[in-house]
């Protein structure tokens, strides 16, 4: 290879692989940790010679070291996820979401992707009204030509229309089990000052969590993007509801009195989960907050809380697998995928999945957007 070897890839691959220097020095048959450690941090040279052991130990492709550092700074990332959730998987998934960033930006140029004018909010700083949340949730609506008050029948498809790329995160996708929610986390993104915009879901929650989190990362694309606010989750919350159910449809189906069962079908109806109804319904002002409570108490002793009836339809994306087909020679080998992409094929599949849905025939009816009322 004409370039030289990136010695910060080293630091990258171990966030990645959630490895510790002294793990990869020990499997590269390196002298010490103190010795990648120098290689790291461009002390020692870092050669062809090093770039061929570690890529061996952890069966990487050894461009996987030679390709730029995506420019994609943590400060930069929204993350949806727990306070108590783990630092190393925190920064293990950051970097996944950096090299599924850095696939995103070098295919996009060649399949001629670009990301609809979205409704960016640029107010200043500090918190938002309430009214321009719900605004800039009716603008992204209308952009995804979604009725005003209907149901958004494939929320992922709907996101990528606008050209923002989804991604599962997979944090260990040479795993067989790839589909465990990282425990705590949710969702990440970044805006448009790092070219295309990106969302990414961590795979094993239910669908329709799934889909509220598309909703929330799309929230802090728009909301966040051009400016800093001082609640910036409470506000992403607040554009997924109104995303997923305009304030136009909620105040036609839900009401001051409003049962679990009746929200269980207006769930079937818009793919919605019945917690986020409720706090949707307080939100707008439809129920108090003496009902909200009491619906949340009901949810406890039905079993609710952790398991809600409805079974909303799975979703996948099929956005950055179109730009990676686009950008790779005709029937690509493994070695090709490897090559091109600077990661493991397992990685690429795991970043842009084949859709597990069977086609349609011509003429069938659509896929509907919930399996089955429990």
């Amino acid at each position: 290879m004409d370039a030289a070897p990136r010695p910060e890839r080293v630091l990258a691959l171990r966030d990645l692989l959630g490895l510790s220097l002294e793990s990869l020095a020990t499997s590269a048959g390196l002298k010490s940790q103190g010795y990648l450690s120098d290689i790291a941090n461009g002390i020692r040279p870092f050669t062809e010679q090093h770039v061929q052991m570690l890529a061996k130990a952890v069966d990487f492709p050894e461009e996987f070291f030679y390709v730029e550092a995506p420019g994609v700074e943590s400060s930069s990332l929204n993350f949806r996820k727990l306070k108590q959730s783990k630092a190393k998987t925190t920064k293990k998934a950051t970097q996944y979401f950096r090299e599924a960033s850095r696939i995103v930006q070098q295919t996009a140029p060649t399949a001629g992707l670009k990301a609809k004018s979205l409704p960016y909010v640029d107010e200043p700083d500090g918190l938002l009204e309430v009214e321009a949340i719900e605004e800039a949730a009716a603008a992204t609506r209308a952009l995804m030509g979604v009725d005003s008050a209907g149901p958004i029948p494939n929320v992922t498809r709907a996101v990528e229309r606008l050209g923002i790329v989804v991604t599962p995160v997979a944090l260990d996708p040479t795993d067989d089990e790839v589909r465990v929610v990282a425990e705590g986390h949710f969702g990440i993104s970044h805006g448009d000052r790092h070219g295309v915009p990106v969302v990414g879901y961590f795979p094993g929650a239910s669908p329709d969590r799934d889909r509220f989190t598309l909703g929330h990362e799309v929230g802090h694309v728009v909301l966040h993007s051009h400016r800093t606010s001082t609640d910036p989750e409470k506000e992403a919350n607040r554009f997924a509801g109104a995303l997923l159910i305009s304030e136009e449809a909620a105040r036609s189906l839900l009401h001051p009195m409003v049962t679990l069962n009746q929200l269980a079908r207006v769930k079937a109806q818009f793919g919605i989960s019945i917690q986020a109804l409720i706090m949707r319904a307080a939100g707008l002002g439809i129920i108090d907050t003496k009902r909200q409570r009491s619906l949340f108490v009901q949810l406890s002793a039905r079993g609710w809380r952790q398991s809600e009836p409805v079974e909303v339809e799975p979703e996948e994306p099929l956005l950055l697998r179109k730009l990676i087909e686009l950008s790779l020679p005709d029937k690509p080998t493994t070695s090709d995928v490897e090559k091109y992409m600077a990661l493991p094929r397992a990685y690429v599949r795991a970043m842009a999945p084949l859709t597990s849905k069977r086609p349609r025939t011509a003429g069938a009816p659509p896929v509907p957007l919930v399996r089955s009322v429990g």
